[in-house]
């Protein structure tokens, strides 16, 4: 309803302007009275206008209201100026100031707010300062010709009265308001307005203000007579701001296509450039002897000044977007590492620099493993995350002079100056390492692998691009090695330097894989020499690497959280033999490491408690073997786990003793049954005989077993029966040995000695 009504009262506008001016046309200045009905026909106009934009304000689609509802209150507020001027010239009066003087000057800043009101989008701090110069130019522009036109005759007129003497200042002074919201209009397009639609407004303003410009000089010559061609400008400049609504009215009801950037907008670049052409036409008139006043001068050189700083406005603003502009192109736009674009040319900088100074520069090519899978699961929005958090895990894994790139994809490559193989198999393990910790990506918990191929150049290639060629195939034999590995390009680098570096990735699913078995060594009666008891050990042949020594894999599984799953399994192998031993063997017992991680587990007891249960195992028979680093990390939860496995009849031997530093009042609070003295004691020949002496006698006082470890010849043997010690294990007495040999040993030998089993 409201657009049809907006639509009746746009046409009726339109048909009343070409009424007037048909009017003006035939000659409507002929006659006394037709001042004052040209006066009186100004009115309508402007009020038809005002319905027009209230009536567009208020169609709920259109998103600039609050603008149309201030133009149309500048609108009203000239009709009613106009409407008190006629009646004062009805009347035959003309005062100064008066009651049209009011609404004339309300309308302007009515005007401006309304233009300010309008949505516009945010610019940074260098194109804003940028934008206010170029406001402040034009506005100066006009203010000089303001000057001219207004200031410098109403202040040389010192007779009229204080008050008539404001208003007539309030005049200009709204006037470069207004022109600096239009200017603002055109330098900065509102959000919320066609392109169209803002020709119109603006159009319509400057007709407005171009036609009052032209009303005082006519005034101030003495020369203007209502019902002329100038006349026409004020209803005109009402139509087009209101064809402006009504165009903005249409967009809202029934969407249109914006217009596109037309290659006329030059002009807005050049603003400033025309404030500089206005100043140098100044100056050429005082070149030619037409003298400039002083508020002339300064505002030349406040508008040479401006210009100035606009420039260099614009200069800071290039460099800025040279630098962004550098940055994109060289850099990735999802992860922010540089990208591939100059990393051939980098990269042959660096090898070229290798071999002038006789050095090496390490090109690594990794590629994700699980990508496209994450990627089909969770989507790429999710898959960009991983990418992103990558990449910033590898960056602050690099060393400082390494550089990063993304080659394309799930695809990195790492440039490494000054690496040699060493050191580049260390840093390919810590980027191995950084990419197959878990990736926290909202609500999801993401793992994946990668594959890495490394080259080092000049030795495999002298040119970028082969060397990125050699670490690209590396890092496919890596892939086809089982993947969450690296690979040298160089197969001879690949036996030095790969059984340390992929001892973890070998370890992972090394025990699914059944590549770990028990080995069992005999713990000796010193007094007797008979077989008391077994120690089961833990061994591991890998296919790739071969047989791991214990101190090198045992190491890498406690600092990488596996030694928990490990030690579960070792301690329910070890039950189970010694259950299926007691047909052949009765009463032998097995001893048992327990890892620190595996004793701190809150659930460690009730499952030595369920395995011995599952197998049928005599408690008494099974020690478990802790050390005293792990005991005493928490003292008081510790002592309950001890006192609990006591319970179940389970004994407990205290590992490595004198190696952790405990007191003996550490000691006397442990429900512990056996004490081990540590090898580096007893196969330290200069470890004083009191000292041994010592330990035993006071594992002898609380009531302990002990137990020397490390005996590797006979000499050992009689100093450790002459101090009394209860048990011994070493070399001397027999090595590991599978559960087959141990069977063997004892049940063709019967109770052996020392001498039997050595």
């Amino acid at each position: 309803m409201a657009a049809r009504s907006s639509t009746h009262l746009f046409a009726l506008l339109i048909a009343y302007v070409i009424g007037y001016a048909l009017w003006l046309l035939l000659g409507a200045s002929a006659g006394a009275w037709s001042s004052q009905l040209a006066n009186l026909l100004l009115i309508p106009p402007f009020l038809l206008a005002t319905r027009v934009v209230w009536t567009v304000a208020r169609l709920p689609q259109v998103t600039a209201a609050r603008a149309w509802r201030w133009l149309g209150h500048g609108l009203l507020a000239w009709a009613l100026g106009g409407l008190m001027y006629s009646g004062y010239e009805l009347l035959g009066l003309s005062p100064f100031p008066s009651l049209a003087d009011l609404g004339y000057l309300a309308a302007l800043p009515c005007f401006a707010a309304g233009l300010m009101a309008l949505r516009r989008e945010r610019r940074g701090t260098l194109q804003t300062l940028s934008f206010l110069i170029d406001v402040s130019l034009a506005t100066l522009i006009l203010g000089a010709l303001g000057w001219q036109i207004f200031f410098r005759a109403t202040l040389a007129d010192t007779a009229q009265p204080i008050l008539a003497l404001w208003i007539s200042l309030a005049y200009p002074v709204l006037y470069l308001l207004l022109c600096a919201a239009t200017v603002t209009l055109a330098l900065w397009r509102p959000l919320d307005l066609q392109r169209r639609v803002v020709s119109l407004l603006a159009a319509g303003l400057l007709c407005f203000l171009g036609t009052d410009v032209l009303y005082f000089q006519a005034v101030a010559r003495g020369t203007y007579v209502g019902g002329t061609w100038l006349d026409l400008g004020w209803p005109l400049a009402a139509l087009l701001i209101a064809w402006a609504a009504y165009r903005s009215g249409e967009a809202a009801t029934r969407p249109q296509p914006s217009w596109p950037q037309l290659p006329g907008e030059w002009w807005k670049r050049l603003l400033p450039h025309y404030a500089v052409l206005a100043a140098f036409l100044v100056y050429l008139g005082l070149q030619l002897g037409i003298p400039l006043d002083r508020p002339q001068q300064v505002l030349l050189w406040l508008i040479m000044g401006l210009f100035a700083l606009r420039q260099l406005l614009v200069l800071t603003d290039n460099q800025r977007l040279q630098r962004q502009l550098t940055h994109r192109a060289e850099h990735d736009p999802l992860t922010g590492v540089r990208n591939r674009s100059d990393l051939e040319d980098n990269l042959q900088q660096q090898i070229d620099q290798a071999r002038r100074w006789n050095s090496v520069v390490a090109v690594m090519f990794m590629d994700l493993d699980r990508m496209k899978e994450i990627n089909d699961t969770f989507g790429h929005v999710v898959g960009d995350l991983l990418l992103q958090k990558l990449a910033t895990r590898l960056s602050d894994a690099l060393p400082a002079d390494a550089v990063l790139f993304r080659f394309g994809g799930d695809e990195f490559v790492v440039v490494l100056p000054g690496h040699d193989a060493p050191a580049a198999a260390r840093v390919a393990q810590t980027l191995l390492d950084a990419a197959g910790k878990a990736f926290q990506i909202g609500p999801e918990t993401l793992h994946v692998s990668a594959s890495l191929g490394v080259a080092l150049a000049p030795g495999d290639a002298t040119h970028a691009t082969a060397a990125i060629e050699h670490a690209d195939g590396a890092m496919y034999h890596a892939k086809q090695a089982g993947r969450g590995t690296w690979r040298f390009a160089n197969e001879r680098l690949n036996g030095l330097h790969m059984p340390q570096a992929q001892l973890e990735v070998q370890l992972r699913g090394a025990l699914e894989r059944g590549e770990f078995a028990m080995h069992f060594q005999p713990l000796i009666e010193l007094s007797s020499g008979r077989v008391r008891s077994f120690e089961a050990l833990m061994r591991w042949t890998s296919p790739v690497l071969g047989p791991v020594s214990p101190a090198d894999f045992i190491a890498v599984a406690e600092t990488r959280e596996m030694m928990g799953g490990l030690g579960q399994w070792a301690l329910r192998e070890s039950i189970r033999q010694m259950c299926a031993w007691q047909a052949a063997l009765p009463g032998v017992s097995v001893a048992v490491n327990v890892s620190a991680t595996q004793f701190a587990h809150e659930h460690f007891v009730a499952e030595t408690r369920a395995a011995l249960a599952e197998y049928g195992g005599a408690p008494g028979l099974l020690t478990l073997e802790v050390t005293e680093s792990a005991v005493l990390v928490d003292a008081a939860q510790a002592r309950q786990k001890l006192l609990d496995l006591r319970a179940l009849g389970v004994r407990v031997a205290l590992d490595d003793f004198g190696t952790g530093y405990s007191s003996l009042g550490q000691l006397r609070s442990l429900p512990v049954d056996v004490l081990k003295i540590d090898r580096v004691f007893i196969q330290d020949s200069h470890t004083d005989a009191a000292f041994i002496q010592a330990m035993i006698s006071m594992g002898h006082s609380l009531g302990l077993e002990v137990v020397a470890e490390g005996i590797e010849d006979a000499a050992t043997v009689a100093r450790l029966q002459a101090l009394h010690c209860d048990l011994g294990q070493g070399f001397y007495f027999a090595r590991p040995q599978s559960a087959g040999q141990a069977v063997a040993a004892m049940t063709l030998n019967g109770p052996p000695s020392s001498l039997q089993l050595s």
